[in-house]
C-alpha cells in the first residue's frame, strides 16, 4: 500500500499475528546490549512480579512494524519519528502480538509520498492493549 493510497481517519489492520519466542527475546536483548535479567531469566523477572521474563519495548514496536509491513501499510515507507510511545502491559514468551493503524494525516511531498502521521496500537492474544504510539 503505498502512500497514494492511504486514507485519513481510517484505520489498517495486519492480517496476521506474530508470536514472540523465547529465542527472540535471547537474540534481541543480546544483539541490542539489553541483557538485562528481567529479559533473559525467567526466575528473576518472577521475582520481580511478572509470570515470565518480558519482551524489550523496542522489539514490540519493530513487531509492529514487520506486522504492518506484511499488511503492506506504507511498505515503501521509511520511518521518521514517533511520539506518545507508551508500553501499557508486558509481553511474554508464548504470546502472540496484533497490530493496527489509524492514519492521522499526510502531506503531499513534491516528488510523491511525504509525511504521514499514524497512532499505533499493538495488542496481545487477549486483546489487551499491549503499547501504542504516534509515529510521523
Amino acid at each position: 500500500m503505498f502512500f497514494e493510497e492511504i486514507e485519513v481517519g481510517e484505520t489498517y489492520k495486519a492480517e496476521v499475528t506474530k508470536p514472540i519466542t523465547g529465542t527472540e527475546i535471547d537474540l534481541v536483548a543480546q544483539m541490542s546490549g539489553m541483557d538485562l535479567p528481567g529479559f533473559l531469566d525467567a526466575e528473576f523477572a518472577r521475582s520481580k512480579g511478572f509470570k515470565d521474563r518480558i519482551t524489550p519495548g523496542v522489539y514490540i514496536m519493530a513487531c509492529m512494524f514487520g506486522l504492518m509491513a506484511k499488511q503492506g501499510f506504507l511498505s515503501d515507507a521509511v520511518f521518521v519519528g514517533a511520539t506518545d510511545i507508551a508500553f501499557k502491559f508486558p509481553v511474554f514468551p508464548g504470546d502472540r502480538l496484533s497490530a493496527e493503524v489509524h492514519v492521522l494525516s499526510k502531506k503531499e511531498g513534491k516528488r510523491g509520498g511525504g509525511p504521514a502521521a499514524y497512532k499505533w496500537t499493538v495488542k496481545n492474544q487477549e486483546g489487551k492493549l499491549i503499547a501504542e504510539g504516534v509515529n510521523t
